[in-house]
């Protein structure tokens, strides 16, 4: 008697076991067995209990095509939610950095002027280049006319003001390329400040 009660007690702490296997092949028809035959392995499978009763659905082997979709789905996760923490970190310093939308403004225009400082400071050294290769260019004229060589100090001259030249009309045309960042940066930030915090209110 206290053996079967033991006996009793520990079947019941044993977890469920199948006593079927559910199976469907290639063709679409639909198996049924104690064990799983060496054609199914890989597939899905359901475990049924002595009363056909589900207890356990075990999904099959995935294809080549479906592991790819997978593996793309979630790379697609994680970029959506690498583009929500990176949004949420620059929300997260936008509201540190700023208290209202004139803030940002100020900012801006703080950014622009020292950008258009820049670009005058350097069109003011284009014109003293432009004007001094307009006399190289009359010298380097005058000794070509003249049949004789260009003095070697004025080539050299010539090339350096020439190189300076167009070191200085890049760099304006990268200002000018940042003021329209700037422009742009800020605009966005003073856009997303406001849908963070709402309009800002008139004083009364």
């Amino acid at each position: 008697m206290r053996v079967l009660l033991w006996m009793m007690i520990f079947g019941l702490a044993l977890p469920a076991q199948a006593a079927m296997y559910k199976w469907v092949d290639d063709h679409g028809h639909t198996h049924y067995g104690d064990t799983l035959p060496q054609q199914a392995t890989g597939r899905a499978n359901v475990e049924l209990d002595k009363q056909g009763l589900t207890i356990k659905k075990n999904a099959g082997a995935l294809t080549p095509e479906q592991r790819q979709l997978r593996a793309a789905e979630l790379l697609r996760q994680q970029q959506e939610q690498l583009v929500k923490t990176e949004q949420k970190q620059r929300d997260t310093a936008l509201l540190n950095t700023y208290t209202s939308p004139a803030e940002i403004d100020l900012a801006r225009d703080r950014n622009l002027e020292q950008a258009k400082a820049a670009i005058k400071g350097s069109q003011t050294r284009l014109i003293q280049l432009r004007a001094q290769q307009a006399q190289l260019d009359q010298k380097i004229a005058l000794a070509t006319r003249n049949k004789h060589p260009v003095p070697a100090h004025i080539a050299a001259a010539n090339d350096a003001n020439a190189r300076e030249i167009t070191q200085l009309e890049r760099a304006i045309a990268q200002k000018n390329k940042e003021i329209t960042d700037i422009q742009t940066r800020f605009n966005a930030d003073k856009a997303r400040f406001i849908e963070l915090t709402g309009p800002a209110r008139p004083s009364p």
